[in-house]
């Protein structure tokens, strides 16, 4: 089947998930908006934490990730990174999935 003919049979449902997209989109910012402002008012409360019956709110703290810059490594210790490679090779799957954008 050529492009253009998936686009014809397809149409209608790459238009609809073009719109949700744009659409959550939307609401991820505003929510971003809405979670800052809340965040601000439970500082000012002196609140990092709000637990009921129907919902929770925690401020969670900052935290910092430390690793390896192996790119770095392979420049400055090329058979080191070698022998690492082969010793811990790490290889992980991850689903395909499909990706939909706007260009516009």
């Amino acid at each position: 089947m050529t492009q253009e003919l998936f686009i014809e049979n397809n149409g209608e449902l790459i238009q609809n998930t073009l719109v949700k997209g744009d659409l959550v989109k939307a609401e991820e910012q505003m929510l971003k908006g809405l979670k800052e402002q809340l965040r601000t008012n439970m500082e000012k409360a002196g609140l990092d934490r709000i637990v009921t019956n129907g919902f929770k709110i925690v401020i969670v703290g900052e935290t910092r990730n430390t690793g390896i810059n192996i790119r770095a490594m392979e420049k400055a210790e090329p058979e080191l990174y070698v022998r690492l490679l082969n010793d811990y090779l790490k290889v992980s799957s991850r689903k395909s999935y499909l990706k939909v954008e706007s260009l516009s």
